[in-house]
C-alpha cells in the first residue's frame, strides 16, 4: 500500500514522503495512529497544497531574515549587569538576554540564531554572530557594570 508520512517514522521515512509498505503495517499500526495516510488523488491534492504552503511560508521567512541582517549589521547592544570593582560580572550574560534586549531595539531575533562562542562573565565589549538565512551577521555587545 502507498502511503503519505504525517510524521516522522522511524526505519520508514520522514513527513511528508510517499512511501510503499505492507498493507497490514498500514491498517494496522500507520493509519490508526495517524501517522499516514492511504495515498489516493485527494491525499496526494491535499499534500501537494500543504506544500507549497511550507514553501511560500519558509521563503516569506527567510526574507524577513535576510531584511533583519541587513538592518542589524555593526549595531550596538548595551547590556547593564550587576558587576565588581574588578568587572567580573555576579551571574554571566547569556543567549537569552541578549535575545531580549534586542528583541526590546525591535529585532526578532530566536535564540539558536545567536552564536556565542564564550561566556561572557566581565565589563567589555564582545562581537556577537547572528545566522540570518544563512548569513553570518556581527553585532555588538557593550556589556557594562550598572542595575
Amino acid at each position: 500500500m502507498r502511503v503519505v508520512l504525517l510524521k516522522d517514522v522511524g526505519g520508514i521515512g520522514r513527513t511528508g514522503q510517499v512511501k510503499e509498505v505492507a498493507d497490514g503495517y498500514a491498517r494496522n499500526f500507520l493509519l490508526p495512529k495517524r501517522l499516514a495516510n492511504a495515498l489516493n488523488k485527494h491525499t496526494l491534492n491535499v499534500f501537494a497544497a500543504q506544500k507549497i504552503k511550507r514553501v511560500k511560508e519558509q521563503k516569506r521567512e527567510e526574507e524577513r531574515k535576510k531584511n533583519i541582517a541587513k538592518k542589524i549589521v555593526g549595531q550596538t547592544i548595551t547590556i547593564k549587569a550587576k558587576a565588581d570593582a574588578k568587572g567580573t560580572l555576579y551571574s554571566k550574560i547569556g543567549v537569552k538576554q541578549i535575545m531580549e534586549n534586542l528583541k526590546q531595539a525591535g529585532f526578532n531575533i530566536a535564540a539558536e540564531e545567536i552564536r556565542l562562542t564564550e561566556n561572557i562573565k566581565k565589563v567589555g565589549e564582545y562581537k556577537i554572530a547572528l545566522n540570518l538565512a544563512g548569513e553570518e551577521v556581527k553585532i555588538i555587545l557593550l556589556v557594562s557594570a550598572g542595575a
